[in-house]
């Protein structure tokens, strides 16, 4: 692009975001609604965008955390944005962080406060030149694109499962994390549903049951259900959770409906709001176990045969009719945290 033509145009507003679905939903409510002020540009690859800021001119920087490589230094950003999966109350050095998981009207409004954009008057300053354009009062966004904006309420009760067909990638620490954040706002319980889960490393201070047992009692016409798992929890990080089952022959006996009802009596006859499922491949019923959670983290690396597992399990679902689940997918690239555990066992 000429400098003369530069500078007859509004700035850039770069998008990053791997969720592709997830970002191309919210890209179209941004560019729609603040399409005189900025150009925008959408991206699913943390590298390309890095080079794109370096090369071109850009105001605005708006990427997903598990993307953000480096962004210190980049020439010329007025405003960096980061899509965080945990509120945060305050805003590091020059970045903005906004909460993923809340409507596109607060995603849009919390954009345009960070980028002293008014509500009826949008006034930018580009290459010297003050431009001032009228704005609708109201921001009219269609609900299929609102609903698509998954709201913080909707997605931190119920379920939610951590899954992922790429094994060794910290899946187990990742989902511990998440219960141990979600703590802090609603009553979790942990489940490890994998065939050899490492309970013992995990969890040292034993607590005598496991979820064989509570398997059992649920099983049983008891409407004490509460004081029965209260009995049987520990506690880590603000959250609970239940020893896992040691034999993993028990684990698969366990019916995939048998799960799910389990899972529904702990929500509906316990203190819990939230249940952490941290799944393995052995869990009967696996596909509809996920199909029942309110959200889906999906643990990942960008190597060769961790795409391939990854694409497989992807077009499974979609074959299997199991397609619905992607929708409320949310994939971790956990390549930093492989790296240095891979360091660490090589160290040793």
């Amino acid at each position: 692009m000429s400098e003369e033509k530069r500078r007859n145009v509004s700035g850039s507003f770069v998008v990053c975001d791997v969720q592709e679905e997830y970002i191309e939903h919210l890209f179209a409510v941004l560019s729609e609604q603040l399409s005189e002020v900025y150009q925008f540009q959408l991206f699913h690859d943390p590298d390309r965008v890095m080079e794109f800021v370096r090369r071109e001119e850009t105001e605005a920087l708006l990427i997903a955390e598990e993307c953000r490589v480096n962004t210190e230094n980049l020439p010329g950003i007025q405003k960096i944005f980061v899509l965080t999966d945990v509120m945060k109350d305050c805003a590091e050095k020059d970045v903005i962080p906004v909460f993923r998981y809340q409507s596109a009207d607060r995603i849009l409004e919390e954009i345009k406060n960070g980028m002293c954009i008014p509500d009826r008057r949008i006034s930018v300053r580009k290459n010297g030149r003050k431009r001032i354009r009228d704005e609708p009062t109201e921001v009219k966004v269609q609900e299929k694109k609102r609903n698509m904006i998954s709201r913080e309420g909707q997605q931190t009760r119920g379920m939610i499962a951590v899954y992922s067909p790429v094994h060794r990638i910290g899946k187990t620490r990742f989902a511990m994390r998440l219960g141990e954040k979600l703590s802090a706002r609603v009553p979790v319980l942990y489940l490890n549903l994998e065939g050899y889960s490492g309970g013992s490393y995990y969890f040292p201070e034993n607590t005598g049951k496991d979820l064989g047992d509570l398997i059992y009692c649920m099983k049983q016409e008891r409407t004490d259900h509460g004081l029965k798992i209260s009995s049987m929890t520990g506690r880590s990080g603000g959250m609970d959770y239940i020893m896992p089952m040691e034999n993993e022959s028990d684990l698969r006996a366990v019916k995939g409906e048998e799960w799910i009802s389990l899972f529904s009596q702990i929500l509906e006859k316990c203190i819990y709001e939230v249940i952490i499922l941290d799944l393995g491949d052995c869990i009967d019923g696996l596909y509809d176990i996920l199909r029942n959670c309110a959200r889906i983290y999906t643990p990942y690396i960008r190597e060769g045969a961790a795409v391939a597992k990854l694409e497989q399990y992807e077009r499974n679902l979609r074959t299997t009719g199991y397609g619905d689940i992607l929708s409320r997918t949310v994939k971790k690239d956990m390549q930093k945290r492989h790296s240095d555990v891979e360091r660490n066992e090589a160290g040793k």
